[in-house]
């Protein structure tokens, strides 16, 4: 997301907001011709919001939160972000609530990312692309314990009764350490918890079907675990200690490292690493990822003109899962007079299974856009947009009629931000 400026509206409280919205007055979804409104990432668009922080005259205690207006939905909800911190010491900070905390994120975001988003056309997104950010629910802490040197973990604490082993492994903790001028070198490990779920009924080993029809027909049902969503999982009361057992028995976690050389004016270059651990992921045929390798660079070649490339290559578990890779490339050029001008070109590798690929399971995408700044406060933009095998772009996910993808699908997007 983009920086969004701050108002004081009292002492030691301030608002901000930072908007997005996109409406496509005409669009093709391969057998139609629709209109289709939303902001990049989708629908409903966010017409209003507001993000509120406090701090103490002392800077050592605040809080932190969002309010959003999705327009369709008739209500207000919750934003990214609903938090409040202390600073017991200058080096240490420790908060608790939902976050939106990107001070680990590796982003590198170009071109169609500010426009429909063409969400088949990249397995990683522009956001996060060379490492995750941290948007759980949860106890912080953050410490910086010399200059140059952060560390953060967050331990998943939420109002659920959750046996304190299950919440230890879903633990976050990462760091980044920068040499100035030179090198930047972040690391994080995402605890994952429960890894494969075994059904079980008066027992016996059983189907998802069986255990279904167990829990429709309430036999004798006790909740022995909860899913990643927070849902109870049930199982006969002979055959919980069993499934409790498998449910909290296996720890997975991803393991990411991202290295960013600072060393060049006007250059950003990055290379970032994820690794999925799992107990059980030899076993799994699912096409489930095992490892990202990623790409980034961005150049400001002159004050006019920045020119990006990223791309990222992914291996999955399951002995018959090709890999798969991403790539792109983008242009923003400023025009002067408030104009500029970017594009920007995707293409993802097709799927497929024991060297044989998917029918029309690749995708590329094009996005050639102007924009023009409106007070010091936004900007409004036209853009067309294309791509190839699939009708999924923000705010037109779905398939043909008869299930297929389309051969090709186009929108011309306005977009409409504003910021305070």
């Amino acid at each position: 997301m983009a920086a969004f400026a701050a108002v004081s509206f009292a002492e030691g409280i301030t608002f901000g907001a930072w908007l997005r919205n996109i409406a496509a007055p005409v669009a093709n979804n391969g057998e139609d011709t629709v209109t289709v409104a939303g902001n990049s990432w989708g629908t409903p668009a966010r017409s209003a919001r507001l993000n509120v922080t406090a701090v103490a005259p002392d800077g050592n205690a605040g809080f932190n939160m969002g309010i959003y207006n999705d327009s369709t939905m008739g209500k207000l909800n919750s934003g990214d972000e609903a938090n409040l911190w202390v600073k017991p010491l200058d080096i240490v900070k420790v908060s608790y609530g939902k976050y939106d905390n990107n001070t680990l994120r590796g982003d590198l975001c170009y071109g169609s990312w500010n426009w429909q988003r063409p969400n088949s056309a990249w397995i990683a997104g522009d956001e996060g692309l060379l490492m995750s950010g941290n948007d759980q629910t949860g106890l912080l802490a953050e410490i910086t314990p010399m200059e140059n040197f952060y560390v953060q973990a967050l331990l998943p604490i939420t109002d659920q009764v959750v046996k304190a082993g299950t919440t230890y492994k879903k633990i976050q903790a990462g760091f980044a350490y920068t040499v100035p001028g030179l090198v930047k070198v972040k690391g994080q490990y995402i605890g994952k918890g429960a890894g494969k779920i075994d059904y079980a009924v008066d027992g016996k080993k059983a189907t998802k079907d069986e255990y279904d029809a167990a829990v429709a027909a309430n036999d004798a049902l006790t909740v022995v675990a909860y899913d990643e969503a927070g849902n109870p999982l049930y199982a006969t009361k002979n055959a919980a200690k069993k499934v409790q057992k498998e449910v909290e028995g296996n720890s997975n976690c991803d393991l990411e490292a991202e290295i960013d050389v600072l060393a060049v004016e006007g250059l950003f270059a990055g290379v970032g690493f994820r690794y999925d651990v799992r107990k059980d992921g030899k076993k799994n045929n699912a096409k489930e990822e095992n490892m990202k390798v990623a790409l980034g660079v961005s150049y400001q070649v002159m004050p006019e003109l920045k020119v990006s490339a990223s791309g990222a290559y992914f291996t999955y578990y399951g002995e018959k899962v090709d890999p798969r890779f991403q790539a792109g490339a983008g242009v923003d050029y400023d025009l002067g007079d408030g104009l500029a001008m970017n594009a920007d070109f995707r293409y993802v590798s097709k799927s497929g299974n024991d060297g044989k690929k998917d029918k029309n399971s690749d995708h590329m995408a094009f996005a050639v856009g102007v924009t023009k700044n409106v007070s010091s406060n936004g900007y409004i933009g036209v853009a067309f947009q294309g791509m190839t095998n699939s009708g999924n772009f923000a705010g037109m996910d779905g398939k043909l009629k008869d299930g297929k993808d389309a051969k090709f699908v186009w929108t011309v997007p306005v977009a409409l931000s504003v910021w305070f």
